[in-house]
């Protein structure tokens, strides 16, 4: 009568390395005691390189599925240690597996489904466990000390260093050298997502042969190996490498990354007129995009038939809608519109919020070292001096009329102020190939005047 078992073997690979212990030695010793249980045929399932406390291992996985679909009768693994470094993950994988009938053997250990033998069976996994945070304890310690004697404790690959495992160490590698370099000289005058496409049209290669992205240009430029010391475990220390940039052209770079944000936050450019823009020839939604060269476009040149407006430069059309807007301000103060001052109290209320709130995420940015402190130092002196101008607003200044203060902060508003005040207003726009149409809904009698 055939008899289906199954072997079950796991290695990490510091066991292997230090200990000697490999997968052909447990499943030669467990396919030897199947044989001896009388299994006609023996399916092999394996985890190699996987920690013991790793639950949802692959290759336990499939054996757990293997056991429930009825496929094999019995298990064999060469220690419970094999099976599970921690205690209850062993009795759980025990208890499914006795739970559906199959039966558990171990080469290294007679496991006896008694109250004694389950007892015991505890103690010797309450032992592996123990085992198991001492060896984690140990090799914690061991790299701590490495990097305590100015060793490097893991060989992170990075572009412009080849890691020799023999020697643990870092040396430079000349031709990905002059990569780095060639990145920083670049970035002055060259976005990062411009220096990626200059790198792949010469047939450079990233790290690993693959091609350069924008995300990967801005982690070198953002990497501080490069001034010659690297992080370890986590920020715990450093250790020395050879340096490939200076301290100047490293601050230069990151001072470069930062002044060609579009907007403070971080999160690309501000467009203005997005969400209240209208297309004049077709009235669908005008939207910006283009990267390093933005500019606005009608939804509708994805339509069919698609809509025959132009594309506008971004820059130029913004500047001429805002002329626009500030005039149109400066006339109707003329007239009654006491509600412009309210709303420039407003804006400038949200402003200043907006910025005190960008400023205490820059600060904890800063103390997580997620920021260089030249970094750090620039992005306050931004957020520190709109605040300060924010201080002496015109609509604080005795004797000013509120028309004016608002004209007056229309002018010097930063992009997301801008964008916050025309909602706030109730601007829309229309825009055309001739002609840009502005109206203000909270105000009807004011509305801006239209150019045809």
């Amino acid at each position: 009568m055939s008899r289906s078992l199954a072997i079950y073997a796991r290695v990490s690979t510091d066991e292997q390395a230090q200990h000697g212990t490999s997968l052909d030695g447990q499943l030669e010793r467990c396919e030897a005691l199947a044989r001896n249980l009388g299994a006609t045929e023996v399916h092999a399932f394996v985890d190699a390189g996987i920690s013991g406390s790793d639950i949802m291992r692959p290759g336990l996985q499939a054996l757990l599925a293997a056991a429930r679909s009825h496929e094999i009768e019995a298990v064999v693994c060469l220690d419970p240690d094999r099976l599970a470094r921690n205690l209850s993950h062993q009795l759980i994988i025990t208890d499914q597996l006795e739970g559906i009938g199959i039966e558990l053997h171990f080469v290294q250990f007679d496991h006896r489904p008694t109250p004694d033998g389950r007892l015991l069976y505890a103690i010797r996994g309450a032992i592996a466990e123990f085992e198991a945070h001492k060896i984690r304890e140990r090799t914690r310690q061991g790299k701590q000390q490495r990097l305590r004697e100015g060793k490097v404790v893991t060989g992170t690959q990075i572009l412009g260093y080849v890691y020799d495992r023999r020697r643990k160490g870092f040396s430079v590698d000349v031709a990905e050298a002059a990569i780095v370099r060639a990145i920083f000289a670049m970035v002055p005058q060259m976005s990062t997502g411009a220096i990626a496409r200059s790198l792949n049209d010469a047939g450079l290669h990233a790290k690993g042969g693959g091609p350069f992205s924008q995300s990967a240009v801005y982690g070198i430029l953002r990497n501080p190996t490069y001034l010659g010391r690297m992080t370890q475990l986590r920020g715990q220390g450093g250790v020395a490498v050879p340096p490939l940039v200076s301290r100047e052209t490293f601050t230069a770079a990151a001072a470069a990354l930062t002044a060609r944000r579009r907007r403070p936050e971080g999160h690309g450019r501000v467009y203005l007129l997005s969400g209240i823009a209208r297309c004049a020839a077709c009235g669908r939604r005008v939207t910006g995009s283009g990267g390093s060269r933005p500019y606005y476009a009608c939804s509708g040149k994805r339509a069919q038939p698609p809509c025959g407006s132009p594309y506008f430069p971004a820059e130029s059309l913004e500047t001429a809608v805002w002329a626009r807007i500030v005039a149109g301000l400066d006339q109707a103060a003329t007239g009654d519109a006491p509600e412009i001052g309210a709303w420039a109290e407003r804006a400038i209320a949200r402003d200043r919020k907006r910025l005190e709130t960008r400023r205490r995420r820059l600060v904890q940015a800063g103390a997580a070292g997620r920021l260089l402190p030249e970094d750090l130092a620039l992005a306050l002196a931004q957020v520190d001096g709109r605040l300060k101008a924010l201080e002496l607003e015109p609509s604080h200044r005795e004797g000013q009329d509120d028309s004016a203060a608002a004209r007056e902060y229309l002018r010097h508003a930063d992009a997301r102020g801008r964008r916050a005040i025309l909602r706030m207003l109730g601007i829309t726009v229309r825009i055309g190939a001739d002609e840009i149409d502005i109206r203000m809904a909270p105000t009807p009698s004011h509305d801006l005047m239209s150019d045809h």
